[in-house]
């Protein structure tokens, strides 16, 4: 199972390659952008709409502490004016009273000090100012119905109520808090029967929505202006970091491509070192025994040409003649059976076209290989294939795969040979896929190593004969040549387990024969 960092990256190469995806991106900023936007304007809106009840509740709280003074002194007496007649609603005694001079004073109470406040407050500002009840003793402080609705929302909350009512060029924003029953207030209110703490009406606050608005629109602007110009930026930026990037991506794609047939090449260069090596054996043999068949002929001609040739002698060298030229031919079959494994490796290798194969010599073909390179080693190969799989699809591929997992337990896991263990190589399929199974009990892999084992250029022997390809190229072998995947398992001490599955029919002979049962069925319709 891949890990997420890998998945990631492999994502993001994708992403690189297909300049066609990459307005995807740009569109997946416009879309962060407007949600940003979005949400820079609803919260100047939820500033601008807290700013205006703000407002409301400063006013609220300065009537109410008016009304509170007012109370708290029984009330205060004016001159009696066209503007400050005694107040109709009051029934108190002493409600007008009269100076040593004659002047006639009346009594404003919290009630008639509220109304006159609120008439002030209309005059000079945009707000609309009134004390309600639900059982106003004066008839013109009847609520309104959002005032009702507030009034009657108290008996069950007593919190604020914040509303912008109507819409466009009318709209305005409305604040009302409850006033409560107070001991100064009660004298005012017996025939009202209020009692202590409870609610007797409220302060309804009101002004055009304009202000909220005239807040909002001047900021909005600027948050679209600035919105505008970081997506501008953000994606000029990024559409020149993907080409950049892209092109970065495609010249190392390229020197990564060179180094792996470089690579490749090595790898087939010390097979032919392996195989000249090998092969020198057995056509050395030959060569020595031809040599000396020549020798007993010249002899058997000397015996020939004497007067007297004994039987024993020349019946001796008869048998030896026989037994070199016996042990010539086993040794020049042996070679032309090493020549033609290895043409086989070679032309696979270096041919990319599918064929079929038997899995079992394609094994085989590659241990005869890379026989030198493990002849002095303690290093035990066991292979466990039957010898009826029959697969279709790349032999180069695999056989460039088991090249670098034995040369990668011969490096890494037996230290360049210097170390004994086992190697297994077994080989089964099941539900038409092939699933070969590599393992070593050599060193094995620490955590860290094993995350990047299949990556390129990563290796722990760097300097001591790894490039960092190895891996890497079985991993391009298993999943892009075979069609299949890789995975590995290992732990220090514990030696490497490689899982590799592919298909043992490749997509090509599947479409082939798909092909053939179409035509067939096509010839039998009638």
């Amino acid at each position: 199972m891949k890990r997420p960092a890998q998945l990631l990256l492999r994502g993001f190469d994708a992403f690189i390659r297909r300049p066609a995806w990459w307005p995807l991106l740009i569109l997946f900023w416009a879309l962060v952008t407007a949600a940003s936007y979005s949400w820079h304007i609803h919260e100047l809106e939820r500033h601008a709409h807290t700013m205006a009840a703000m407002r409301g509740r400063l006013v609220f709280e300065m009537i109410e502490t008016t009304r509170l003074w007012a109370a708290n002194h029984g009330g205060v007496y004016a001159p009696v004016t066209a503007a400050n007649p005694p107040n109709p609603w009051l029934e108190v005694p002493e409600k007008t009273i009269a100076t040593p001079s004659g002047a006639l004073l009346t009594l404003i109470n919290p009630a008639y000090m509220t109304r006159q406040l609120n008439e002030l407050i209309g005059i000079e500002s945009d707000m609309r100012v009134r004390q309600t009840s639900l059982d106003p003793i004066n008839p013109g402080n009847r609520p309104d119905s959002w005032e009702r609705e507030t009034l009657e929302g108290f008996a069950a909350s007593r919190a604020e109520r914040i509303s912008i009512v109507g819409a466009g060029a009318t709209a305005s924003f409305r604040y009302m808090a409850p006033l409560e029953v107070r001991e100064p207030c009660i004298a005012c209110h017996m025939k009202q029967n209020y009692r202590l703490g409870t609610v007797s009406g409220g302060v309804s606050v009101s002004f055009p929505a304009s202000y909220i608005y005239a807040i909002i629109d001047a900021q909005r602007r600027g948050f679209m202006i600035i919105h505008v110009a970081v997506f501008a930026m953000f994606a000029l930026l990024a559409w020149a970091s993907l080409l950049v990037t892209r092109r970065n991506v495609l010249e190392l794609e390229a020197v990564r491509g060179d180094l792996v047939e470089s690579e490749k090449m090595a790898s087939l260069g010390r097979m032919v070192a392996g195989f000249a090596h090998e092969v020198n054996t057995p056509v050395g043999v030959a060569v020595g025994a031809a040599s000396q068949s020549q020798e007993l002929v010249a002899e058997i001609g000397r015996l020939i040409e004497q007067p007297e040739v004994g039987e024993d002698d020349l019946r001796q060298r008869l048998t030896l003649l026989d037994e070199a030229a016996t042990l010539t031919l086993g040794n020049l079959r042996r070679a032309a059976s090493m020549v033609q494994s290895f043409k086989r490796t070679a032309v696979d290798q270096t041919s990319e076209a599918d064929r079929e194969f038997d899995l079992a010599e394609v094994i085989d073909d590659v241990l005869k290989t890379l026989r030198s390179m493990f002849r002095k080693t303690r290093i035990g190969i066991t292979v466990d294939c039957p010898h009826d799989i029959r697969v279709f699809g790349s032999a180069g591929a695999l056989q460039q795969l088991l090249t670098n997992l034995l040369q990668n337990s011969h490096l890494h896991a037996y230290a360049d040979g210097s170390g004994a263990g086992e190697i297994h190589i077994r080989a089964r399929t099941a539900a038409g896929a092939v699933r070969i199974e590599f393992s070593d009990d050599g060193a094995g892999m620490a955590a860290a190593t094993l995350e990047h084992a299949f990556e390129p250029f990563f290796t722990t022997r760097r300097g001591s004969g790894g490039s960092g390809l190895g891996l890497y190229i079985a991993y391009n072998m298993a999943t892009q040549g075979l069609g299949g995947s890789i995975g590995c398992s290992s732990q220090p001490g514990q030696g490497t387990r490689f899982v590799v599955v592919f298909p043992q029919h490749s997509t090509a002979r599947e479409a082939a024969d798909h092909e053939d049962r179409t035509q067939a069925a096509g010839r039998q319709s009638p």
